[in-house]
């Protein structure tokens, strides 16, 4: 079921940009099974010219206004998502999917309340622009060793696996890392790393950081998976189209 939530990461949601008197109408009610009618309701007076050219198109934010555009339009989209939830998902899909969301419900907190953190993210801007290909390659390696895990539950004890887990995190952290320091200024690189640890810290991986430090970086694991940071973002508000197709 994980995996099928991290595969509607990669579409990409439309973003109302801020205008005045554009304002967003009632939430519409929750049916079961309609999650995507429901996302299109939330979103249904975007201009339709501003929605066909978002709807196919993942643009990094490069100025405050965008930010805040975003920041709006993600409230909205996850305000929405848990109405849905709240009427049709039963209490274990809803902690698997809470789970999933949590790294980037934890990046929006600090993208859109921290002035200091906006700022720093407009200053590295270039940066992920150079290296989103890099980080695609160390995205489906992380997938890989994820699932290979998730396959052993059976064959391995839980603690030796959660283990796996949070070294395969910390490889994954690193492959950001080092990626972003070929092509990119050292401070940007220790940005992007910071950006990385936030998106992949669900709430399974909540105790990792002791893990990492004394037992992953000791042990050369193969560097790890990481998804395009922002198309993730914002695809998050289609999480629960998994749950229609289950």
């Amino acid at each position: 079921m994980a995996d099928s939530v991290q595969q509607t990461f990669i579409k990409p949601v439309p973003v109302i940009p801020s205008q005045p008197g554009n304002t967003l109408a009632a939430f519409p009610e929750p049916v079961c099974g309609q999650i995507s009618q429901m996302l299109d309701g939330c979103f249904h007076n975007v201009t339709p010219n501003a929605t066909a050219e978002l709807l196919h198109t993942v643009q990094i934010p490069e100025t405050i206004e965008q930010i805040n555009s975003r920041c709006l339009l993600f409230n909205r989209g996850m305000d929405c998502v848990e109405r849905y939830l709240d009427v049709c998902v039963d209490a274990k899909e809803r902690f698997i999917i809470d789970s999933e969301v949590y790294g980037a419900k934890r990046l929006y907190q600090f993208l859109c309340r921290d002035r200091a953190f906006q700022q720093e993210f407009l200053w590295h801007k270039d940066c992920f622009q150079l290296v989103h290909r890099d980080l695609d390659s160390c995205s489906k390696r992380f997938v890989s060793i994820l699932k290979e895990e998730i396959a052993k539950t059976t064959e391995q004890s839980l603690n030796e696996q959660y283990m796996h887990f949070c070294c395969a995190r910390y490889a994954y952290e690193n492959c950001v890392y080092i990626s972003a320091r070929y092509k990119c200024k050292p401070d940007s690189a220790v940005f992007l790393r910071r950006i990385a640890k936030l998106l992949s810290s669900d709430k399974h991986f909540l105790n990792c950081d002791k893990i990492e430090t004394e037992v992953c970086s000791s042990v050369g694991r193969p560097a790890a998976r990481w998804w395009w940071w922002w198309s993730s973002l914002m695809a998050v508000l289609f999480v629960l189209s998994f749950v229609v197709n289950a």
